[in-house]
């Protein structure tokens, strides 16, 4: 996974050419360096008779200020479940990040939960899954500000389709996935009525993940 350093200008043109992204199309979301929550040794797999897509595995480390060595998550969990029709099309979903991490208060166990309200990937390449999440709590939720902050999964197994199963199990054991995520502030899409923050609240430079 590479990361591509954009400045604030750039992305300002960009988003002001942009279109709202349909199923199947790639969000390419673009996200802060921090406060960003890395998840790795993630178990993917989606069912197309049931629709159903999950993601399970480790929260390893959070980063905060985007200065200095990330924070160890202790106890660590990370789990992503939506409803995808074989067309591509999102029904529904859910992200639930554990663990504590006590250097900054947190200590209830969870970091983040909130709802799955967009997602795309790229039909040709594949593999690479971006989501938009509304966040609904977590210890951490408030370092992360206004939504929709984006979560960008990478190894997915992932092939580029719905229309049939997927995962990245080796022989279908559980526990033997290798799929990557972060979780940051995404900069807001056109019609989402969040775009005037880009001038307001967006400073320095962003990275855009994709797939490397």
């Amino acid at each position: 996974m590479q990361y591509i350093k954009m400045p604030l200008v750039a992305l300002t043109a960009c988003l002001a050419t942009a279109v709202s992204a349909r199923a199947g199309d790639p969000l390419d979301l673009v996200l802060f360096d921090a406060p960003d929550i890395v998840s790795g040794f993630l178990d993917v797999s989606y069912d197309s008779i049931t629709e159903l897509f999950d993601a399970d595995g480790f929260a390893l480390e959070f980063d905060d200020d985007g200065e200095g060595l990330p924070h160890g998550i202790n106890d660590g969990t990370f789990d992503l479940a939506a409803t995808i029709g074989v067309d591509g099309t999102l029904l529904g979903g859910s992200l639930i990040i554990g663990g504590t991490i006590p250097a900054l208060g947190f200590n209830s166990g969870t970091l983040l939960t909130g709802n799955v309200i967009d997602f795309g990937f790229e039909p040709v390449s594949g593999n690479l899954i971006e989501f938009l999440i509304d966040l609904t709590g977590g210890d951490a939720a408030g370092l992360y500000g206004v939504d929709p902050v984006g979560l960008i999964l990478a190894q997915s197994g992932f092939d580029g389709s719905f229309a049939a199963n997927f995962d990245n199990l080796i022989g279908g054991l559980s526990g033997t996935g290798n799929g990557l995520s972060d979780t940051a502030p995404v900069i807001p899409l056109p019609g989402t009525g969040l775009l005037a923050l880009v001038g307001a609240g967006l400073v320095g430079l962003f990275r855009r993940r994709v797939n490397g």
